[in-house]
């Protein structure tokens, strides 16, 4: 790991720490794409967890709402979770592991070459529902990182 990479790794934890401190969201994650082979993308950076499940869950392209995000380069939430089965598409593994309800999740994209490295996801565990606007406030907060 360069020194670069550590204190990149160290800002993402401050973005989820400020994210999670100073909204309302119940759940704050950031997950990467490890830079070596298979480039597997996994949940790395999180403030509000119920455990550490999250660090085994290996997210799936198109998979769930980071999986989606992932695949399409596009922002992306969901209300009403625990309505999904583990059958559907947007089965969420983040979503059972820390009991969230709600969901809003963007890309985060490398500035030089435009590729999808990872996704910030913030939710509730509350019936507290997401939209459009949170997509905004995430996007800020990713922005002025």
């Amino acid at each position: 790991m360069t020194l670069a990479e550590n204190a990149n790794q160290h800002n993402y934890q401050y973005l989820v720490d400020q994210l999670y401190q100073t909204s309302d969201f119940d759940f704050v994650g950031v997950a990467l794409q490890a830079t070596q082979a298979p480039h597997q993308i996994t949940w790395q950076y999180v403030a509000g967890n119920q455990g550490e499940q999250f660090r085994k869950i290996i997210l799936r392209s198109g998979i769930g709402i980071a999986g989606l995000v992932v695949r399409t380069g596009k922002p992306f939430w969901k209300n009403a979770l625990q309505n999904e089965s583990y059958n559907d598409a947007l089965y969420t593994p983040i979503a059972q592991a820390e009991d969230l309800t709600s969901a809003a999740a963007i890309p985060i994209v490398t500035t030089e070459f435009r590729l999808i490295t990872g996704v910030l996801l913030a939710g509730y565990r509350s019936t507290q529902s997401v939209s459009d606007q949170t997509i905004s406030r995430l996007s800020h907060y990713l922005a002025t990182f």
